[in-house]
């Protein structure tokens, strides 16, 4: 009778421990089941590590172009990472290849492989200036925004864009016909000055009223709801900062930023430790106070002068956090780019470096999620 009751108990707080359970729900309400799986996973994923992002790693690399199965990481560890960056620049044209020259139809292939080997994808969106038809670099006035927001010259033009942005992500799908469940971190790095969106052409009552149109346009109009949304900010100096022009804790899903090491010299290696944990530390307290994923959007060193980057510069920092995951940025395959890459390749200098860093436990590859 003591055993029978015993098991009795046992279930009853097995079921209860699943019945309350809670479940990460994303903004999107609509959401499929395998996005609202993977934004938990993430979460998952997050308390066994950080994992480790490549952007356009399969697409090409230092010295090489579209070479199916071929990665810079993988030809040094044997691993592909575990998360993709793609770009989705020039989408918005019609165009059939992106501004980095990629056919958005390899990304596609890529996106179902990745995923396939359970790989996460992450996207970005350069899009051009729909003002002036210059790119997306063209940020020498400030009324871009307001021209597309709803009553502005140019909504109706760039709801057209938005159109075929989310053509592409309905196109996401598997072998059986599942949308595939992906991150897109539109309009980043918005507190710099270097976009049409960003914070010297827009103000931050524009920036959250584009946001919220991209996000209802792309669930409500179009049925994208396989998206999981990233806000991503430049360098920021304070939480206020960080903070200036997000659209709400309704519109985002995942907490990032994007921060580069620039210049050669030990000031420049000092200023950046400085920058990067204070940006990881916003972050993370901006993400547990709001329930949000808080990740490295992006970063890197150009061309890896220092061949201790990834050991003695980036390690000791991320490791005292809990990150979703970081972004390196590409390796350019263009001739006139000898020197535009952010992870090494075979051969490298910083290669024995990285394999550390990608070795430590905290570090997760694709074979790791």
């Amino acid at each position: 009778m003591k055993n029978i009751c015993l098991i009795g108990m046992i279930m009853l707080v097995c079921f209860s421990c699943k019945t309350t359970r809670k479940e990460r729900m994303p903004v999107d309400s609509q959401a499929t089941q395998e996005t609202v799986a993977l934004y938990n996973r993430l979460f998952d994923l997050m308390e066994k590590g950080i994992m480790l992002g490549h952007q356009d790693d399969p697409l090409y690399g230092h010295g090489w172009y579209g070479e199916d199965g071929r990665s810079d990481v993988k030809s040094m560890t044997g691993d592909y990472p575990a998360m993709f960056g793609f770009e989705l620049g020039h989408i918005e044209l019609g165009a059939e290849y992106s501004l980095d020259s990629v056919y958005f139809s390899q990304i596609k292939k890529y996106v179902r492989e990745h995923h396939a080997r359970g790989g996460i994808s992450s996207f970005s969106w350069h899009a051009d200036n729909i003002a002036t038809g210059n790119s997306t670099w063209d940020c020498a006035q400030d009324t871009v925004v307001r021209s597309i927001l709803p009553g502005g010259s140019l909504h109706s033009n760039y709801l057209v864009w938005l159109d075929r942005l989310g053509d592409f992500f309905l196109d996401l799908k598997d072998d059986k016909g599942v949308y595939i469940p992906v991150i897109f971190r539109m309009y980043h790095e918005h507190t710099g000055d270097w976009f049409w969106w960003s914070s010297k052409q827009s103000t931050p009552d524009e920036y959250k009223q584009l946001w919220v149109m991209t996000s209802d346009y792309l669930r409500n109009k179009k049925g994208v709801h396989n998206l999981l949304y990233a806000y991503s900010s430049s360098n920021v100096q304070s939480k206020e900062h960080y903070l200036e022009r997000y659209p709400g804790d309704e519109y985002v899903d995942i907490l990032g930023f994007d921060h580069y090491l620039k210049g050669r010299s030990e000031e420049n290696v000092d200023q950046y430790k400085i920058d990067f944990e204070r940006n990881i530390q916003i972050v993370t307290d901006c993400a547990v106070q709001s329930g949000k994923l808080p990740v490295v959007g992006e970063t890197g060193e150009e061309s890896i002068w220092d061949t201790s980057y990834f050991t003695s510069i980036v390690y000791p920092i991320i490791s005292k956090y809990k990150l979703g995951w970081i972004l390196f940025w590409r390796n350019a395959w263009e001739l006139d780019k000898p020197n535009h890459y952010y992870l090494p390749f075979p051969g490298h200098p910083s290669e024995a470096d990285f394999k550390k860093f990608v070795e430590k436990p905290l570090i997760l590859m694709n074979s790791d999620i």
